[in-house]
């Protein structure tokens, strides 16, 4: 556990506390992010609980971060998918959002992970090691705004020697793909 600025801890997310994670996400973000590419990637995944940290003021949570086991690539080599990063809107340009990134990029390196993608902003993201991902030979099927594709090496010489398409965990398939086949049995019960 660490404390920023007195006022905030940071520490590992507590079962307890998903519903109140889960919240977080809905007032940061709205609903539409279930209607992200991203998001198709969470579907029947648990989130890396080693990875999962939060930021609390007093009892309040006003942060929370998360990664996701995927795969990339044809030969379905396992990475990380970040996000969401969510912070209380009111406690924004606090370092709230740094402090969760930099302990869990940290944490995911220690922990033997070689590479992290994301969908965010590519100023806020750079900072943390994150760069463009399209040029270096990564896509994410569904995702409307490539440019915000982005990876972070954790080790030297992963980027050039991994690459492809984002993959599902479970299936080992684009999510896109994934979803479609999800959707399909309920098409055909509504006929």
């Amino acid at each position: 556990m660490k404390l920023i600025k007195p006022e905030y801890l940071i520490k590992p997310e507590p079962a307890v506390l998903a519903g109140a994670v889960e919240r977080l996400y809905d007032d940061v973000f709205g609903p539409a992010r279930f209607h992200k590419a991203s998001y198709l990637f969470r579907e029947g995944v648990a989130p890396v609980q080693e990875l999962s940290w939060i930021a609390l003021e007093g009892d309040r949570l006003v942060g929370a971060i998360r990664y996701w086991p995927i795969l990339v690539g044809e030969t379905g080599h396992s990475a990380l998918l970040l996000g969401p990063l969510a912070i209380a809107q009111d406690r924004a340009g606090k370092g709230i959002g740094r402090a969760l990134m930099f302990k869990t990029l940290d944490l995911a390196a220690q922990l033997d992970h070689d590479l992290v993608l994301l969908v965010g902003d590519v100023d806020y993201y750079k900072r943390f090691g994150f760069v463009p991902a399209t040029p270096h030979g990564f896509v994410m099927p569904g995702e409307s705004r490539p440019d915000r594709l982005q990876v972070a090496p954790l080790k030297d010489n992963v980027l050039g020697r991994i690459a492809g398409e984002v993959r599902h965990l479970h299936t080992g398939l684009p999510a896109i793909a994934v979803a479609k086949a999800r959707r399909a049995p309920r098409r055909a019960r509504a006929r």
